[in-house]
């Protein structure tokens, strides 16, 4: 369900980074340098501590056709989670810079109740008396960074840096499908299907950053490489029962599956900006690369017996096409201490087959793709006090992506395939306020003394 995985530039770190959308490769003068180009920490001044964030944000994700048709499932949330701090420091003469950042963090709990049966299910109960359905999704996805940055300054127009990430990541999903029939002669009938698993994942990724001075730009490279798997655990769960249908139909499957082999794979990214000075403003330019992934079972569940023929293959598979994404942004300069900013980016999505629990849920075992595409924009001020600067501003992000629905029942004489093409809706509104504090260091010793 989260298919923002493959949304590369879902999420933005660092307060200016924020507000310019992410455009920020050559051009990077927060704390967000650690993601977006580590040699820049030689441009940056000495920070003592920051925090920046989505203070607050407004998500909205809905589901239409997931029940049948004109059914709709949403989820609304407001939450407000600060997304990366750290600070700078030198040590033996070189210098350095620590963040904590939350790279992804979504948490979807759809619910869908309904005592109106699809014109399907009535072709199957045309004399029922009262009928119940529901359904339920939950989708969470937690990926924390923790980065220690070096740069180095080669000459006087050249820089190099490297930020080291650790990640603990965590990814689970499960869905609960059920229909309750009663009949004319006061038998029932019951249908309930649950999927779900859950994937944990601790690894390295390596930034590796280049900064280049000339007289009309500062440009800037960055290259993210892929995800270093070191410690991986999954674990999946299946049930199905069909009861009151008599003895052809009914039946009852349970499957609690733990310490499941599983992958966790992120792709070669490369991305090259710029910052362009005109007259007191800057522009900033943005191009992004992201390589694709071949195919491969991000979990390996064993084949299921469901009372086929054959034992039943789950399909849990990822695969990844290659994604350029590209972004402008403008700085402009109202006074010396005030400045204000616009942007917008592209945020394509990756995914060419998605492992998520649909897949789980599909009763013909298809894989599908629910990644949509987003567009990013944002804008705000950067006002620049005598002991912080205080960063306001906020961003929208809007897309849609559509699959088809794997919410049919799989028993016979339940398995209905009239339900039309699910379709995904996914807004989000940010407010963000940071501050940061130059120098604190030098500010606790002057008030100790």
């Amino acid at each position: 369900m989260c298919a923002q995985q493959a949304n590369y530039k879902f999420n933005i770190f660092g307060n200016r980074s924020i507000l310019l959308a992410g455009n920020v490769t050559g051009s990077v003068t927060d704390l967000g340098l650690a993601y977006y180009n580590p040699a820049r920490l030689t441009q940056l001044e000495t920070t003592g501590f920051a925090i920046n964030a989505k203070a607050y944000q407004f998500s909205s994700i809905s589901l239409t056709n997931v029940f049948g048709e004109s059914s709709k499932v949403s989820n609304n949330d407001f939450d407000g989670v600060p997304n990366m701090a750290g600070a700078t420091f030198n040590l033996f003469g070189t210098r350095f810079a620590y963040t904590f950042l939350t790279k992804l963090d979504t948490n979807t709990d759809l619910n869908y109740t309904t005592n109106t049966m699809s014109n399907a299910l009535q072709d199957v109960f045309p004399n029922h008396e009262k009928y119940s359905g529901a359904y339920n999704l939950k989708s969470q996805v937690k990926d924390e960074w923790m980065g220690l940055t070096w740069a180095e300054k080669i000459g006087e127009k050249f820089s190099f840096g490297i930020t080291a990430f650790g990640s603990a990541y965590r990814y689970s999903e499960g869905s609960t499908l059920s229909h309750t029939v009663l009949e004319a002669d006061n038998t029932t009938a019951f249908y309930q299907k649950l999927a779900g698993f859950t994937q944990r994942s601790y690894g390295l990724i390596f930034k590796v950053g280049a900064n280049y001075n000339i007289k009309k730009a500062d440009i800037g490279l960055n290259i993210s490489l892929p995800y270093i798997e070191i410690y991986k655990e999954a674990s999946f769960n299946y049930k199905n029962l069909i009861s009151g249908l008599g003895p052809d139909y009914d039946v009852f499957y349970d499957y609690q599956l733990k310490e499941l082999d599983s992958k966790r794979k992120e792709p070669l990214s490369v991305s090259l900006g710029a910052g362009i000075p005109y007259k007191q403003h800057k522009i900033h330019i943005n191009i992004d690369y992201v390589t694709g992934i071949s195919t491969y079972q991000r979990i390996d569940i064993p084949n299921l017996d469901l009372g086929e023929t054959a034992p039943t293959v789950v399909h849990f598979n990822e695969e990844r096409k290659a994604v350029v994404n590209f972004g402008l942004g403008a700085e402009i300069n109202i006074k010396d201490n005030l400045q204000s900013f616009i942007a917008f980016s592209t945020d394509f999505n990756g995914f060419t087959t998605n492992a998520n629990v649909f897949d789980l849920s599909n009763p013909n075992n298809k894989e599908l793709n629910l990644g949509g595409n987003f567009m990013h924009l944002s804008f705000g001020t950067d006002w620049k006090l005598n002991w912080a600067n205080a960063i306001f501003g906020a961003t929208y992000t809007g897309g849609s992506g559509s699959a088809p629905s794997p919410f049919n029942p799989d028993g016979n004489p339940l398995d209905v395939t009239t339900t039309p093409d699910t379709h995904a809706k996914y807004a989000r509104w940010q407010f963000v306020v940071g501050i940061e504090v130059p120098f604190i260091n030098q500010k606790i010793k002057s008030l100790i003394k």
